[in-house]
């Protein structure tokens, strides 16, 4: 069993990177997977960022139908689309993408609450639009 805070910062970095490089499609399922593992941890801050992302990108995302990704979460439709990224870029493959990228998968500011860096970090999605 991995460790959630942990799984949603690798997850948020890599959907900061796929950003950088224009990937729309990679950045979002990064997010949600980020979104997912936030909520798991109880950074329901971060999973609620994650999810205001993927609908500001693209409006008729599923998530749209939920409030939150807490309530997302609860809709078995939804849980099947969770399974399905999860299996597209499980947490050890994420964290071994990472690390070829010289990336710790905990973050780069251990002073810092990783869910307060991770919030840092999306913002800085801002800057790619």
């Amino acid at each position: 069993m991995h460790d959630h805070e942990i799984a949603m910062s690798a997850y948020v970095q890599l959907a900061v990177i796929s950003g950088q490089k224009n990937q729309a499609p990679a950045r979002d399922r990064f997010l949600l997977l980020a979104g997912i593992e936030a909520c798991h941890a109880g950074w329901l801050d971060v999973a609620n960022e994650c999810r205001a992302r993927i609908i500001s990108a693209n409006p008729a995302h599923q998530l749209h139908l939920h409030a939150t990704m807490a309530d997302a979460l609860r809709d078995p439709d939804f849980q099947q689309l969770a399974a399905k990224w999860e299996r597209y870029c499980p947490f050890e493959q994420a964290e071994h993408l990472l690390m070829q990228l010289g990336r710790s998968p905990e973050g780069d500011e251990p002073d810092t609450p990783r869910g307060e860096r991770m919030l840092q970090l999306l913002t800085s999605l801002d800057d790619e639009s």
